[in-house]
């Protein structure tokens, strides 16, 4: 049987280096450390969150808890899956943000106009510096790879 007959597994090839292979990037660092500020940040909300609609301090404490679910996913292996999962999880925590502050959450408006608070302010950057990053990470490793030939039409 000749190598180019063999299938590939599904152990094999750019699907599990996606999910397999460590970028060692030295942003993970920054990343992580911005993801504490933004647990951090998320803790002294949870109380009030709960008290004016359950939802909101849930999503608090779940975005707290995905937080440190992916500063040891970071540390221990960041692939490109879990560097896409840092950018989409921070990314909807920014969106949640600009929405609780425009058009307000369903059954919580206390947070419409309130773009200055400490908590926020300080959830929001740390937010907006992980996704950037990510991004940054993402887009340098695909390039990398796409003009290595391991991704893209040339590596089929």
């Amino acid at each position: 049987m000749s190598s180019h007959s063999k299938s590939r597994g599904l152990g094999s090839g750019p699907v599990q280096n996606f999910f397999t292979i460590a970028l060692r990037s030295s942003w993970r660092w920054l990343a992580m450390l911005m993801l504490l500020v933004s647990a951090a940040a998320h803790l002294p909300v949870v109380g009030p969150g709960l008290a004016d609609a359950a939802y909101v301090g849930v999503l608090f404490i779940m975005l707290i808890l995905a937080d440190f679910v992916l500063i040891v996913a970071l540390w221990i292996r960041d692939s490109p899956a879990t560097w896409v999962l840092t950018a989409t999880i921070t990314g909807l925590a920014l969106l949640a943000y600009v929405l609780s502050r425009t058009v307000g959450l369903p059954q919580s408006s206390d947070y419409i106009g309130d773009w200055v608070s400490v908590p926020g302010l300080a959830s929001i950057a740390s937010e907006a510096v992980v996704c950037t990053v990510a991004l940054v990470v993402l887009a340098t490793h695909f390039a990398n790879a796409r003009r290595l030939g391991q991704v893209g039409p040339a590596s089929r």
